[in-house]
């Protein structure tokens, strides 16, 4: 029972001192660290949602659309289709909206 206790106290000390160590560089860590990785998804994020992209979606709605229209694919696809759409050009919005109500933004 007693080695039970001690393995309980030796794990939060651990999970305490890991938060520790995560809290005092978070600051460091959005400066320069992590400077390629963000170069790298914004470059991936405004060719998800340029002028391409909404070409692209805008052909993909309509001849989706079409289809269901013909009956040749079911509606649930379609839906689905605009579902996803929607959801790639309003990501930013919804992860801003997310992160400003969790104190982040």
């Amino acid at each position: 029972m007693q080695s039970f206790r001690r393995s309980d106290t030796v794990m939060m000390v651990a999970l305490v001192g890991i938060a520790m160590l995560a809290s005092t560089d978070m600051a460091f860590a959005t400066s320069a660290t992590f400077q390629p990785l963000n170069t790298a998804m914004t470059a991936v994020l405004q060719f998800m949602t340029g002028t391409f992209a909404t070409t692209a979606a805008t052909v993909a709605v309509a001849a989706v659309g079409f289809l269901a229209l013909t009956s040749r694919i079911p509606w649930s696809w379609a839906f689905s289709v605009v579902i996803g759409v929607a959801l790639i050009f309003g990501a930013a919005q919804i992860v801003q909206s997310l992160t400003s109500g969790m104190g982040g933004g």
